[in-house]
């Protein structure tokens, strides 16, 4: 059984890409003892010899490695959808595609105007750089990329989507081109080596994997320590700062079960009621997806075949497209993701192909999302499979399925243009459909972008379902701060992995502003 302190300064609960750098950041600039707690392995730094390959591989995408194993109780009304959340130091920064986006300047003045100063775009552009930085993040040479990502490319001005040198911008707007990784010398560089390597063994800073964090401890009106499993055995350990860095899904289920949320909820599973705040599991977004795919021609299908015969790799991170839809108000509100790749190393359970196929596809997204859904409790035990209901597509206006629509007729546009037309063949999914052909089969079949936020949402205390205000704390309970995408209010147009560590480190500095002053 690992031997954790009795008590510490400051607890960081989770050691996923926001835990990685809150835990980080105040070991170096608070004259106090840092404690961090991650349910998952701690492999320790990236040298150690100890990192399994496929978490540093960045060629796959081994998100149902090390991961919590969560499923949606209902994916727009059929169950069973895999919701992969990485359990291990680093946390998904450790086992996603590697694509780094911004999102747009839109998307942080919107979370300033709904009451939350310091989150506008000019407040964030500096720790956009300095996350970029951190994550080793660049944008790799044109020459490395295979036959379908240089044709979608090239055919981007024709649609539209002219081809830009950068995408790590708050400014961008309808354009397409190659997408920044964290790929440093052919590994996964993840937060954990970021943020932890080069302070670990330092005297302020302890790390412990492998310690599940159950619930928060409150008395008199504050959050005084953390109850946790380790080894099978129950600890308690108390701190004067807490600093939940959970997840989307993981810190509102913490909270939950604290007996800290709404109290109807809590409730129904017995938990006595400690503080009742009705937004704590609500509120949750993500981005939903759907694939326009192609049969591909045989001079596309010999010049992949030649590319993979020279042992070239096929990143996750490849290209990616900002376009607008018939709702777009400024900036952009459609990602288009063309992919490719052998069946056979897939990890996209949407995409049921014999293994030696070919896989040419273009993934539209909608990246502004009215639908809202909800996580709640399956059972007290932290291991219970809580209930996930993103609600995709089920927005009261279909204004979520019709800007999918759009992305979908607009990855048609840009494989209508040359060098693609001639390249692509034939449209095998989903093909020439009715306005209500299309909503059946999208509802049905569509995928989610593995960018969940919101559960814990950030505003003022007089909105009736913030949970945090706008420096992460919570409302109406002292020594609780929230520093992860939990906190988003609505989810930002971009892969949500770099935007979360922004949050981190805005959490941060806020909360190290006020302890040093």
């Amino acid at each position: 059984m690992t031997h954790l302190p009795v008590s510490t300064d400051i607890l960081v609960v989770g050691g996923g890409t926001c835990g990685a750098a809150i835990a980080g950041r105040m070991a170096e600039q608070v004259n106090a003892d840092v404690l961090l707690l991650e349910a998952g392995p701690d492999f320790g730094p990236h040298d150690s010899g100890n990192w399994p390959q496929s978490l540093l591989n960045p060629f796959q995408m081994p998100v149902n490695e090390f991961s919590w194993g969560y499923v949606s109780a209902a994916q727009h009304g059929t169950p069973g959808l895999h919701l992969p959340r990485a359990r291990v130091m680093g946390g998904c920064s450790a086992h996603n595609g590697c694509a780094v986006a911004w999102g747009h300047r839109l998307d942080y003045d919107g979370w300033r105007d709904l009451g939350n100063p310091g989150w506008g775009a000019d407040d964030v552009l500096p720790i956009f750089q300095e996350a970029n930085r951190k994550l080793r993040v660049h944008t790799p040479d044109r020459d490395l990329l295979h036959l379908w990502y240089h044709a979608c490319l090239e055919a981007g001005a024709g649609a539209g989507m002219p081809c830009v040198d950068d995408l790590s911008t708050l400014e961008i707007e309808s354009a397409i081109g190659i997408s920044p990784f964290n790929i440093v010398d052919d590994i996964r560089w993840n937060c954990a080596f970021a943020y932890l390597d080069h302070l670990r063994g330092r005297d302020n800073l302890q790390i412990f994997g492998d310690v599940l964090v159950d619930r928060v401890l409150v008395e008199g009106g504050r959050a005084v320590g953390v109850e946790a499993v380790v080894g099978g055995e129950t600890v308690v350990v108390r701190a004067d700062l807490i600093v939940l860095c959970g997840g989307v899904y993981g810190t509102p289920l913490m909270l939950l079960r604290s007996g800290i949320g709404p109290e109807a909820e809590l409730t129904a599973f017995g938990i006595p009621v400690v503080h009742d705040l009705p937004g704590v599991g609500r509120n949750l977004q993500d981005h939903v997806t759907l694939p326009v795919l192609f049969a591909g021609t045989p001079d596309l299908i010999a010049a992949m075949d030649a590319y993979d015969n020279n042992g070239l790799p096929f990143r996750e991170a490849g290209i990616v497209a900002n376009g607008r839809s018939s709702y777009c108000n400024g900036g952009f509100d459609i990602h288009l993701y063309p992919w490719s790749n052998r069946a056979s190393r897939s990890s996209l359970e949407t995409l049921a192909r014999p293994d030696g196929d070919w896989i040419f596809s273009i993934w539209a997204a909608p990246m502004t999302i009215e639908s809202r859904g909800t996580i709640r409790l399956g059972g007290r035990d932290p291991e219970a499979q809580p209930v996930i209901d993103h609600c995709y597509l089920t927005d009261p206006e279909d204004r979520d399925l019709a800007i999918l629509r759009d992305g979908v007729e607009l990855a048609r546009a840009l494989a209508a243009q040359e060098p693609l037309r001639s390249l692509a063949g034939p449209e095998t999914s989903p093909g020439p459909q009715s306005w209500e052909e299309f909503a059946v089969y999208a509802r049905a079949t569509c995928a989610h972008d593995y960018h969940p936020v919101g559960t814990c949402k950030m505003g003022p205390a007089s909105d009736p379902m913030a949970v945090v205000d706008a420096t992460g704390a919570m409302h109406g309970l002292a020594g609780l701060v929230i520093g992860d995408a939990a906190i988003m209010p609505v989810v930002p147009r971009a892969n949500t992995n770099l935007p979360a560590l922004v949050v981190a480190e805005n959490v941060a500095a806020m909360q190290i502003a006020q302890l040093v002053r």
